[in-house]
């Protein structure tokens, strides 16, 4: 049987010999660490490590030269060790459990020929590296309010990335982090949940925000959640070996010590280690070598990697062309003038004018949902974006031959049903406010986003049935076809509302989600903007008339008069004002009575009234 042998540095003597070795059931032979004459041992002796993580990886590759079985005691100053090898914490626990353990043949991982205990770190991985996520709470939120403050300074790194399958690609990262193994981590729980000690591939994770604002969210709901979830600019790559190459050196740091370089070669040597491992150091013993892996989707490429490399990172994220192809043609097909977008814009049109007339609410929300104008809308937010002259172009005219349809068909719809009255679904659709624009802005942000991410787009539907477009041009058609300008007039200004304030919500939101940078986005929000303001201003006084209006039914309402109770109560106009008012007594009221009452609502309200009463008896 070997000998056993503790290995350790000269200023730990008197600590060997006076507390550990007598931990020890057989017999150690204590031998002090010294890197210019290494020991020779036989052969599959078997070799306690109690060292600091510098002579450890020295003592690591001597062990492998000689064929030792290692295994690594705690020691204050191996802290990578302790985390790349999971080892216990307590050394007399760590002792008692190795007399247990059976040998395994682990993995290693070497950058440029170098040992790695722990993990490389290429730029800044916040707290995306095994135990990063592991501090006291408070220790958490100082470290993340200090990745924020320097968020805004960094400036991502063009890296030529070729992993051992010969996949080769470009990229812009602000961070790399290199590990053989995640476990003892935070980031085996979520984010690297297949990895092994013994499996013959390292694991790789690239950190590439597209903007600060991503990278804020990112450490809040880190900071505050107890597992750490895959965020959407994580790249990952499981492969043998990696290499990364960059035009200019950039830091790097190897299990602490900062280094520089242009070029780092990884690789993982595939159980080159005779090890006793500790308990907490999950391992398969038939685990198999496995395939290579990538998940690359979020990480920029081609004319984003340009946009992104060596400048400080953006507020918002800038989305380039060619990752959103399919999206922009889209918004083209919808821009154009189509059988179908006409043959829809007659029926939802027809629909919404008997839904009108027969003020039926279901009926009108059918139409709201056959209707295709949001399309063109939508079309037309992302051209003035990203100032499309052609896209612009197709999509107004798309609009006008829309709206055009809308109103001739509604107008004959008039002429045909024999019916001149103001039901209250088209009484509704005269009078739009400031909530009516605050409905349109919230709908055209909602329906951006929704064609803008594809999980969101079963949303459209509802969007749709939100802003409603349709009806507001149908009343405007019945009106022109009573001749009725006041109808006509208020049901086109909430159509001009739902218009502008999607118009304008949309371009911001497609602003936001990167699809433009404000450079080049803010001529065409300059003129939605102004579009809104021009639509606030009639909407201001209709807002403030329905204020002012709510305030006198709140005064009125329930308040009784010589023993007459005001029990529903309509205010209408300001100058004059008109109060429809149901009045509850019991007896029959005499004009004096009404006279008086209307007497006491003037001196109520400081002002003149118009009433109308309804009169229920109740004995």
């Amino acid at each position: 049987m070997a000998d056993s042998f503790l290995l350790f540095e000269t200023n730990d003597s008197e600590l060997v010999s006076t507390k550990i070795v007598p931990l020890f059931e057989q017999v150690v032979l204590p031998k002090s660490w010294q890197q210019q004459q290494p020991p020779q041992l036989d052969a599959n002796s078997l070799v306690y490590c109690y060292l600091s993580d510098a002579a450890l990886a020295r003592v690591i590759d001597v062990a492998m030269q000689q064929q030792w079985l290692v295994a690594i005691l705690p020691h204050p100053l191996a802290s990578n060790a302790r985390r790349g090898f999971s080892l216990l914490s307590s050394l007399e626990a760590a002792i008692k459990d190795y007399q247990q353990a059976q040998p395994l043949a682990v993995d290693l991982l070497r950058c440029n020929q170098q040992l790695v205990l722990n993990h490389l770190v290429l730029g800044h991985s916040f707290n995306l590296r095994p135990g990063g996520h592991n501090a006291p709470w408070r220790e958490r939120l100082k470290q993340t309010w200090l990745n924020i403050g320097k968020i805004g300074q960094i400036k991502p790194l063009k890296l030529s990335i070729e992993t051992a399958g010969e996949t080769r690609f470009a990229t812009a990262v602000v961070g790399v982090v290199v590990i053989e193994h995640a476990h003892g981590s935070m980031l085996s729980k979520r984010i690297l949940p297949e990895t092994h000690c013994n499996d013959g591939m390292l694991e790789s994770m690239f950190i590439a925000p597209r903007s600060i604002m991503e990278m804020c969210r990112f450490l809040l709901i880190a900071l505050f959640g107890r597992v750490v979830r895959k965020p959407p600019f994580l790249g990952l790559i499981k492969s043998k070996s990696l290499t990364l190459n960059s035009e200019r050196p950039f830091a790097y740091c190897l299990d602490g010590v900062e280094n520089q370089a242009m070029h780092l070669e990884l690789r993982c040597e595939h159980r080159k280690l005779r090890l006793l491992p500790s308990k907490t150091l999950v391992y398969q013993n038939d685990v198999v070598a496995q395939k290579e892996s990538r998940k690359m989707g979020q990480l920029p490429e081609g004319e984003a990697v340009k946009g992104l490399a060596e400048k400080p990172l953006p507020w918002i994220a800038h989305a380039a062309t060619e990752e959103f192809k399919e999206l922009y043609q889209l918004l083209r097909d919808n821009a154009r003038i189509t059988p179908a977008f006409i043959t829809l814009m007659i029926l939802s049109t027809l629909l919404a004018t008997i839904g009108l007339y027969a003020s039926s609410a279901p009926v009108i929300i059918g139409a709201m949902i056959l209707a295709p104008l949001m399309a063109p809308i939508i079309s037309l937010s992302m051209a003035l974006t990203r100032q499309d002259p052609s896209l612009t172009t197709a999509s107004s005219f798309t609009l006008v031959v829309g709206l055009c349809v809308a109103l001739v068909f509604a107008t004959g719809a008039s002429f045909i049903i024999p019916m001149e009255l103001i039901t209250p679904e088209i009484a509704a659709r005269m009078s739009p406010n400031l909530l009516d624009l605050g409905v349109a802005i919230i709908s055209g942000i909602a329906g951006a986003y929704a064609h803008a991410r594809i999980d969101a787009a079963k949303s459209l539907a509802g969007v749709a049935i939100a802003v409603a477009l349709v009806p507001p041009l149908a009343v405007t058609g019945i009106g022109l076809g009573w001749l009725d300008l006041s109808v006509a007039r208020g049901a086109f200004l909430l159509f001009l509302t739902n218009l502008a304030g999607i118009v304008f919500s949309a371009a911001v939101c497609f602003l936001a989600l990167g699809f433009a940078p404000f450079t080049r986005a803010k001529k065409g929000l300059a003129m939605a903007l102004v579009a809104v303001t021009l639509v606030s201003v009639p909407l201001f006084f209709s807002f403030s008339r329905l204020s002012e209006e709510a305030k006198i039914v709140q005064r009125l309402q329930g308040k009784t008069f010589n023993q007459i109770l005001l029990r529903t109560v309509q205010a209408r106009g300001v100058e004059p004002l008109v109060l429809r008012v149901q009045l509850l007594s019991e007896d029959a009221l005499t004009n004096r009575q009404l006279d008086e009452l209307k007497q006491n609502i003037e001196q109520q309200l400081g002002r003149s009234v118009t009433l109308e009463a309804s009169i229920i008896i109740r004995r």
